[in-house]
């Protein structure tokens, strides 16, 4: 469930509605200072400094958040830092995020330092405007990468976020729009805020003012007190929430290691009443799925989508899923054994019979590094010279098979999985895809469910490769093509899919229809 873990930094402190017993101890000060029409103009004219959230996913307590606004010199400071503690299929892994942003009294940005840590690795990411670009030093586990993004007028950094419209004025129907610097996604997006009022009775935590936030694929609701201070945030439907707490209880969180339900088998896990015995072998699935939307899954050259209204008088609907057929392949394709274990990786770009090859599907990034030397030596070591695209694939599918042993590990690269031969399967799909796209085959990510004997369906990664067509590759399972029961929700590696599996996990329940 990787993704999960990156979702959690992307949308940043969010959390489910909880009862008003959470809520009791936070007492209503009469005395606030409500927003002005026209806003409080400057950073330093904001009522608040600082403030602390609990951080919830679907019902469990996952971690806290701080942030504190301070001088520094004409300029100010916004602090942030959080932790976060998840478990999934029994790891429990914490991730601790620190940011410090320096931004004008207008709130916009002049410079960031981004800190995430996780299983053992380190991602850092500094950013400076300097004219018209911003300039940015991305440190992956000791790998350097610098970029520089164009920037077209004033730029904010996330941080200004929930910060804007104190700042502006808050007022029935009042919208704004402004560019954003979003460095877990690693790029510059446009947020669009519409500011409505609570009717009736004050909301939670006295909330009066309701914000929605959209930029990119995200959608976050905010809940605002007189002030202009969030004190309530949902995202992900719901399932995603941060709430307003004293210090005390937000940092309470890091004392006790209560036992959280594991996202994998408690909530991830798709139980199924039918058995499929040798998954590996399946060549077509058909199954029905209710509790999401048919919007929520992918349609391609190997998977349609069959609606209610079509053909199934019990509600949800039906996807099919019939294996493609690879010249060459042979039939070393099903060597590995299926592990109990799934994990998630996403993209927003739905698949067609027609799905086009694009420029990212060969671009080297921050993730997958295409064009790392050490990568390149790598996968001419394992292809031939004389080797077909199809023999290729198939090559660099076994070998990332046999060589990266199976463990719940996350990364941050390819190059990581590289040097330390381990990971989950969405470590082995971005090792895959990064040598792929050096031999300079059209490559994506895939995310989606797999079924695991036993067990029923897990979330999980894999990749596809496009050779006179759109192959699908597990190189995690060591398959080429990857069996009928890999059902696919989205493609690729940017931050944005990951919240269309966060929408999806808990809710899926799946009934197995057909299979041979």
């Amino acid at each position: 469930m990787t993704r999960i873990f990156l979702a959690f930094t992307i949308v940043g402190f969010c959390a489910l509605l909880a009862s008003a017993c959470v809520l009791r101890h936070l007492a209503q000060s009469k005395s606030d200072t409500p927003v002005p029409t026209q806003g409080f103009s400057t950073v330093g004219n904001l009522p608040f400094k600082e403030a602390w959230y609990g951080m919830y996913f679907q019902d469990d307590k996952v971690g806290y958040s701080h942030f504190k606004i301070e001088p520094s010199g004409e300029d100010f400071s916004i602090s942030s830092d959080s932790i976060l503690r998840l478990t999934a299929m029994k790891k429990t892994d914490e991730i601790s995020q620190g940011e410090k942003v320096q931004v004008r009294p207008d709130l916009a940005m002049v410079s960031f330092r981004s800190s995430v840590r996780k299983d053992g690795r380190h991602l850092l990411m500094e950013g400076t405007i300097r004219g018209e670009k911003l300039h940015v030093t991305f440190n992956v586990d000791g790998e350097i990468l610098n970029k520089e993004y164009p920037v077209d007028g004033t730029l904010y950094h996330t941080s200004a976020i929930s910060l804007f419209p104190a700042l502006r004025g808050l007022e029935e129907g009042r919208k704004y729009s402004f560019k954003v610097f979003n460095p877990e996604k690693q790029r510059i997006e446009n947020v669009e805020q519409e500011v409505t009022s609570v009717k009736g009775p004050a909301g939670p935590n006295g909330a009066v003012w309701t914000v929605r936030n959209s930029y990119g694929k995200s959608v976050i609701l905010s809940w605002l007190d007189q002030k202009g201070l969030a004190v309530l945030e949902k995202a992900l439907d719901g399932a995603l929430i941060t709430m307003l707490e004293d210090q005390t209880s937000a940092e309470g969180f890091l004392k006790q290691w209560t036992r959280q339900r594991d996202i994998g088998l408690d909530v991830g896990l798709i139980r199924v009443a039918k058995r499929i015995p040798a998954p590996e072998k399946v060549q077509f699935l058909k199954v029905r799925i209710q509790g999401i939307d048919a919007s929520q899954i992918a349609e391609d050259h190997r998977q349609r989508i069959i609606s209610r209204s079509e053909a199934d008088p019990k509600g949800g609907f039906q996807v099919s899923v019939q294996v493609e057929d690879v010249p060459g392949a042979g039939s070393a394709n099903r060597e590995e054994k299926r592990p109990g274990q799934g994990r998630s990786g996403l993209d927003s770009t739905r698949g067609a019979p027609a799905d086009p090859v694009k420029e990212e599907h060969l671009a080297s990034t921050v993730v997958i590094q295409a064009d790392h030397k050490e990568i390149i030596d790598q996968a001419s070591r394992i292809v031939s010279p004389d080797d077909n695209p199809v023999e290729q694939v198939r090559k660099l599918t076994h070998w990332t098979a046999k060589n990266i042993e199976k463990k719940m590990k996350d990364t941050f690269s390819a190059l990581t999985v590289l040097r330390s031969r381990e990971g989950e399967c969405q470590s082995h799909a971005y090792l895959y895809a990064s040598l792929a796209r050096s031999l300079k085959i059209p490559t994506r990510v895939v995310s989606g469910m797999v079924y695991s004997d036993k067990m029923g369906f897990l979330y999980h990664a894999w990749a596809e490769s496009y050779v006179n067509g759109w192959i699908s590759v597990d190189p995690t399972l060591n398959q080429i093509p990857a069996d009928a029961t890999h059902i696919k929700i989205s493609t690729g590696e940017s931050a944005d899919e990951a919240q269309l599996l966060l929408k999806m996990v808990g809710k899926v329940k799946m009934e197995v229809l057909d299979f041979h």
